[in-house]
């Protein structure tokens, strides 16, 4: 919904510079509006000074009237329509400033909230219910979980510690080496499990550590490989960021690229 918001609130200032823009040009304009008429090839230009008044050919010397009356008859059409959408848009917002559909469930009682089963929820008890349903976490070689992230979870390099950070930091919910069944059956555990909430979807991300390794290659390619059979594509719901001995892991590169795809 806060996605929403921003969306409207900067398709409302478009408006409002559309709508002055228009006022400008309208006001610039000869009264009167402009008719063209075309037959045999040759294009002619008439100025409709009102309804009744007989139309007057406009010539080549005066080519800024007919320049300016075509685009007083465009701005008017798109004066109408933003204004219209202007008041479209203020009424859906004052709407929703006083309580979205997605804000019914959080209203309800406890002893209600567990007989219904919900169909929206707003942000903040989306996040709560996903981080409160327990996962089960992968177990492949917990000897090599030796770093700990700020929320105190054990991860298996520094940068899949900065990664944890950085989402922690950015408010953006994630779980750590959660258990993802494929469609064909296969069990794999993505590195980082995110509820991006702006936009109602799970998003995987893939940290590809050592890339200097051919055998480590080979396993994330079929990985990934297995990603894609199940629908998830990297750049639709699925980040990799990769690192090698010769080509670090940029932090700060990450941070702004997750603040990119899960804030703005």
């Amino acid at each position: 919904m806060d996605s929403l918001k921003r969306e409207l609130l900067a398709r409302r200032q478009s408006l409002e510079k559309a709508i002055e823009k228009a006022v400008d040009v309208i006001s610039a304009a000869p009264e009167g509006s402009l008719r063209i008429d075309a037959s045999k090839g040759i294009t002619r230009f008439f100025h409709m000074q009102d309804e009744k008044t007989k139309k007057v050919y406009i010539t080549k010397d005066n080519a800024e009237v007919i320049t300016k009356l075509a685009n007083k008859e465009y701005a008017e059409k798109v004066l109408e329509k933003a204004q219209k959408e202007l008041r479209e848009i203020d009424r859906y917002m004052s709407m929703i400033q006083c309580g979205n559909a997605d804000m019914e469930y959080s209203k309800l009682n406890d002893t209600r909230k567990n007989l219904v089963a919900p169909i929206l929820l707003d942000k903040d008890t989306s996040i709560s219910k996903w981080n409160s349903q327990p996962y089960e976490r992968s177990t492949n070689h917990p000897e090599h979980l030796r770093f700990k992230t700020r929320r105190g979870e054990m991860v298996r390099s520094k940068s899949e510690a900065f990664i944890a950070n950085t989402y922690l930091d950015l408010g953006i919910p994630y779980r750590y080496e959660c258990a993802l069944t494929l469609k064909s059956n296969v069990l794999i555990h993505p590195d980082f499990t995110i509820l991006d909430i702006n936009h109602r979807r799970i998003m995987y991300h893939e940290h590809l550590g050592r890339m200097d390794k051919p055998e480590y290659v080979a396993e994330q390619m079929w990985k990934l490989r297995e990603y894609q059979k199940n629908g998830i594509f990297i750049g639709k719901n699925l980040i990799v960021t990769f690192e090698s001995e010769e080509y670090p892991f940029d932090p700060e590169r990450f941070r702004n690229e997750a603040r990119e795809i899960f804030l703005e």
